[in-house]
């Protein structure tokens, strides 16, 4: 569609004021008063007839239609100079209306910003009005243009992203965390009190993603946000860490979020709220940028559905990438029947011990240790434990990599949300390092241990200067 005035202004209902609008703009004499008038402030008669090449008669006759168009206001003053002190003087100040005719007919630069922007909320209001007008009058509903807002605003800052060469693709979710505490969980029919103590950007692949910008990766995030609030937050996150977020679907659903609850012994439960029209993920082919995974180096599998994570691992495999898939507890319930045709295109499987007993539980093929996962084509299993660090296998060992005492000593934990997104960001720098396993694994737990010293999740991740500096100390 041909591109227009992107700045549509109001005319009056009035026919009779539309007429004299209209006929006011295809004079010269108008035209020429309308560039004269002050946008603020008064503009005195004598001035305009002063200014302008036309008989003061016809300057009089325009002001007035201007008045009559509801263009102008006008008011009657005494003057103030020694000439003239005493004398009563005509002014004429814009009306709104007025204002938007000015301003449109001059060129931006000559424009003060202040007065832009205080021009386009007072034009917003007055569309905004109408809007919840016609809302009441049809039964619309305000949140849809709430919805068309917030989504074309988060396009714009998407199609203008720059695309970078990334060297990790990362494929997930995104949510916002919101922080609670509680004195304790409430029995059956019980109400509590829940106090929200803070609101964090999340989501495992989110994090991921942020996690990997701090540590001076380049990186892409590949996932879909919803068009609210939310969305807003979480693509302004992903942003301001320097993630590329060209690839990021924004759709008119609502965003991800998970409630974290606290209880005073200091227990967590991770809630997420996902109503019925959530921006899960990823949900078809077409909205996977193929470019993004054949110029990576490695590719992060987290919460995809398991119609399009297939085919994500399958071709970055194909091309030799190293693919990383760590689903999360709530794919692993799916059993292992339905992720094999994931499992068989990756390299390394992470997962935390309670996504490992929950996998093990729901699938129907028996599996004594995670080290049976390892004939679907796997090269690694790693099983994550918390603060006991994480149980390794591969095709030729198994072994524990706890975490370094010093690591503990020096870094307490506060909140431990976030902890295994950072542990996998600093394992995949590592290996992006060419290190070997073990001391890629150390950097991880030495990224995980610093993220949980602090509260929050994207809020907590360390730089690399910071890791590096907490690294270099246990050699």
């Amino acid at each position: 569609m041909e591109r227009v005035w992107p700045y549509v202004l109001p005319f009056p209902l009035e026919a009779e004021k539309r007429k004299l609008i209209w006929s006011i703009l295809q004079s010269r004499v108008g035209m020429s008063i309308l560039t004269r008038v002050k946008v603020e402030g008064r503009t005195y008669q004598q001035e305009l007839m002063r200014g302008t090449p036309y008989s003061n008669k016809s300057v009089i006759q325009y002001l007035k239609r201007m008045v009559s168009a509801g263009m102008l206001e006008h008011g009657m003053e005494r003057a103030t100079t020694e000439k003239k002190r005493g004398v009563w003087v005509k002014w004429y100040t814009p009306t709104q209306l007025g204002k938007w005719f000015i301003l449109f007919l001059r060129h931006p630069r000559e424009i003060p910003p202040d007065l832009a922007r205080k021009t386009i909320e007072e034009l917003f209001q007055v569309y905004s009005s109408s809007i919840v007008e016609v809302c009441e009058r049809y039964g619309l509903s305000v949140e849809s243009f709430h919805r068309i807002l917030n989504e074309q605003h988060l396009q714009e800052i998407v199609k203008k992203a720059p695309k970078t060469k990334p060297e990790v693709a990362v494929c997930g979710s995104a949510a916002l965390d919101i922080y609670a505490s509680l004195e304790k969980m409430p029995s059956p029919e019980e109400s509590m009190y829940v106090a929200e103590t803070g609101r964090y950007p999340g989501g495992m692949g989110a994090n991921v993603a942020v996690a990997l910008a701090r540590l001076g990766v380049s990186v892409a995030f590949v996932g879909k946000i919803g068009s609210d609030l939310s969305g807003r937050l979480l693509l302004e996150s992903l942003r301001e860490n320097k993630v590329d977020v060209s690839n990021v679907i924004v759709t008119r659903l609502s965003s991800l979020q998970t409630l974290i609850l606290t209880d005073r012994e200091g227990r967590r439960w991770l809630l997420t709220l996902g109503p019925p029209n959530a921006a899960l993920s990823l949900t078809s082919p077409n909205e996977v940028d193929w470019n993004v995974i054949r110029e990576s180096k490695i590719v992060y599998v987290g919460e995809v559905f398991i119609e399009v994570a297939p085919l994500v691992a399958s071709f970055a495999k194909d091309l030799g990438k190293t693919v990383v898939y760590r689903p999360g507890v709530p794919y692993l319930r799916f059993g292992v029947e339905k992720l094999r045709h994931v499992l068989e295109h990756a390299d390394i499987f992470i997962l935390n011990h309670e996504g490992w007993t929950a996998l093990q539980e729901v699938s129907k093929e028996k599996m004594e240790n995670p080290a049976d996962l390892l004939k679907h084509g796997l090269s690694t299993v790693i099983v994550t434990k918390g603060s006991e660090g994480c149980e390794v296998y591969t095709r030729e060992e198994r072994f524990s990599m706890p975490v370094p005492s010093s690591l503990k000593a020096r870094f307490k934990v506060v909140d431990p949300t976030g902890a295994g997104d950072s542990f996998s960001a600093g394992l995949i720098n590592g290996l992006m390092k060419g290190w070997g396993l073990r001391k890629a694994i150390v950097y991880g737990q030495t990224a995980a241990a610093i993220t949980c010293s602090r509260l929050g999740a994207a809020p907590a991740f360390p730089t690399a200067e910071e890791v590096d500096d907490a690294f270099e100390d246990m050699k």
